[in-house]
């Protein structure tokens, strides 16, 4: 028994050895297009600052260096203006902290090396725990599903945190729970020498409750990992043990949160004057005359956040629905494991500590959905749910410790009906993070119309927020199924479809709509037929060769967020294409036309 588990160790450390010497070696820099966005963008800059300088102060210098590096500019970069006048990266530096030292030794690689080690510790403390009820081939598998059968693993690849969060909630249930799940014998248990025995002692929960504060200090909503934590020892009526725990959390996140204090003049890394730049007319400190002032950034301060996101009750309980089984973030689509994992808690005996993980990972979710409501995925840059990684560890440890074939089995159908694609060929989607979602199943999927400002289709400029001809009205393009607008006059106020594909489309007004028309123009085509959908209701008009034809909605649903934001669904589709160029002497146009439209709006009134 014990050889075998070696064999499996000896697996997952070749597995190891392959991710680092991809880490070491790769071409970091033309894997990534040369180009860092938002999260990656003021990560990379902060955790070079902090292994070349020793600090979290942006300076010219630091920009210097990742030009250095990165041909083009860092769109996206947090900053924060202190009281003393100098500005500090505004997110958490505990990832940054860590990542600093071997980006020291091997520069940007050392994300990557960071990543390796942080994978085969997973896979390390995953098999370990499945281990000890199964045999050592289903604990390897079943660790190896919840990584490489679902989306979590793509982020070993992202230069920024979302790994290492993954990493830190994982490593805190492990060190708390290894303990409470032993089934093996006394005389193995005894083979295995210091590092078993430092596993079932109480020391291992202390370094658990100190890597939960630097997991709150990372993300704040893990804050709800001290929970079941304290819970458990709680009810074992073990007070000082209790007491003890909550001391050493205490002194880490408060620790860490005093030094951002101490360091930037505020606790809250996001809060106070903070900025994002995004490099329209240059970066603060770039020249002599740009400054935090004068540079053309965005604010994006947490203060006076609650006022800004107010939203009706319908929201948080489409949000509830969207979290599931949405197009672009439901974790049933991306994270299978965890779906499975939590059906396989609904049918089967519990324990008490599969109850606390339950308790936790509601109280998570709702967090997210509730807090962050127009934001609750990670951002229009995200692949997924990234912030469900900082939950997806509870899944793996609230499903029974007894592994069955079949569940992973399912799971792994559902990542080749799903996710095949993606983990395949990982970094174009991630630089492209709604490439899968333009195409069956995901077509058939619920948009998230809550996260209208996020959607991963807003990352392609000219699918997003795009004027229609009236003051407080936009369309975002949810496929590629339509033609960038030109300088023509004609694309000036409408849009092309490409050929006979449907394009969806959402319609953002501040303002309720009271009547709306379409007018369509048909492109070379004897006769077609163009189909309109609107609020829930199609209509269909025939026109012959470069016909002009229109259909007009009296909108029977709209999705309200709040007073202001009203969102209606809508499509359009030609039933046959046309490219000119190959159809007509005189014609240059090279595209694959459908039908071009344009909206006319009439409100029921129009806000100052």
């Amino acid at each position: 028994m014990l050889t075998r588990r070696r064999t499996f160790q000896a697996i997952i450390l070749l597995i190891f050895v392959f991710a680092l010497g991809a880490a070491l070696f790769s071409n970091l820099q033309a894997l990534q297009r040369n180009f860092l966005f938002a999260d990656e963008a003021v990560y990379y800059m902060m955790t070079d600052s902090l292994a070349q300088d020793g600090d979290i102060e942006y300076t010219r210098q630091d920009l210097i260096r990742y030009y250095r590096v990165f041909n083009t500019d860092p769109k996206g970069i947090f900053l924060k203006k202190a009281k003393d006048g100098k500005l500090y990266y505004a997110k958490s530096w505990a990832y940054s902290l860590f990542t600093a030292p071997l980006v020291k030794l091997f520069q940007a690689n050392g994300f990557l090396v960071f990543h390796s080690l942080l994978l085969g510790l997973i896979l390390l403390m995953g098999f370990a725990y499945a281990s000890s009820a199964n045999r050592s081939a289903l604990a390897l598998i079943s660790i190896f599903t919840f990584l490489f059968g679902s989306v979590a693993a793509v982020y070993f690849l992202w230069l920024q945190p979302d790994f290492f969060n993954l990493f830190l909630v994982f490593a805190v249930l492990f060190l708390w729970l290894y303990k409470h799940t032993r089934g093996d014998s006394g005389t193995e248990e005894a083979a295995r020498g210091k590092l078993h025995n430092f596993l079932l002692s109480d020391a291992s929960d202390y370094l658990a409750c100190a890597l939960a504060g630097l997991a709150v200090f990372s993300k704040l909503p893990n804050l709800a990992l001290m929970g079941p934590l304290v819970l458990f020892t709680l009810v074992q009526k073990r007070w000082v043990k209790a007491a003890l725990k909550i001391v050493i959390f205490l002194a880490v996140a408060v620790s860490l949160f005093g030094i951002n204090q101490w360091i930037t003049g505020e606790w809250n890394y996001q809060g106070g004057n903070r900025k994002t730049f995004y490099g329209q007319g240059g970066y603060p400190l770039e020249k002599e005359h740009l400054t935090f002032e004068t540079a053309q950034a965005g604010v994006m301060t947490s203060e006076g956040y609650f006022q800004r996101h107010r939203y009706y009750p319908r929201v948080y309980l489409s949000n509830l629905f969207y979290y599931f089984f949405g197009r672009f973030s439901g974790i049933t689509w991306y994270f299978f494991p965890a779906i499975m994992a939590l059906i396989l808690f609904l049918a089967r005996r519990k324990r008490f500590y599969q109850w606390l993980l339950f308790i936790t990972l509601a109280g998570e979710i709702l967090i997210f959905i509730v807090l962050m409501p127009d934001n609750y995925a990670g951002g229009g840059g995200a692949l997924a749910n990234r912030y469900f990684l900082s939950i997806y560890p509870l899944f793996f440890f609230l499903a029974p410790l007894e592994v069955k074939i079949k569940p992973l089995t399912l799971s792994w159908v559902a990542a080749s009906l799903f996710i095949a694609p993606i983990l395949i060929n990982p970094l174009p989607h991630s630089h492209f993070p709604a490439t899968h979602a333009k195409r069956l199943p995901f077509k058939l999927l619920p948009v998230e119309l809550t996260l209208i400002n996020n959607l991963p289709t807003n990352s392609h400029p000219p699918a997003n927020r795009q004027s229609v001809g009236i003051k407080y009205a936009w369309l975002y393009f949810l496929d590629d199924n339509f033609h960038p607008r030109t300088t023509s006059e004609l694309e000036r106020h409408g849009f092309w479809t490409r050929g006979p594909h449907k394009a969806e489309m959402l319609l953002k007004t501040w303002y309720p709509i009271k009547e709306i028309t379409f007018r369509i123009l048909n492109n070379l085509r004897l006769s077609n037929t163009v189909t309109v959908s609107f609020a829930g209701e199609t209509k269909q008009v025939s026109l012959g060769y470069k016909a002009w034809g229109s259909v007009t909605f009296t909108p029977r649903r709209v999705f309200r967020m709040n007073e202001w934001i009203h969102l209606y669904k809508l499509s359009v589709r030609a039933a046959k294409g046309s490219i000119p160029h190959y159809e007509e002497e005189d014609e240059d146009e090279r595209r694959y036309l459908g039908a071009w439209f344009e909206v006319d709006i009439v409100p029921v009134y129009m806000p100052d």
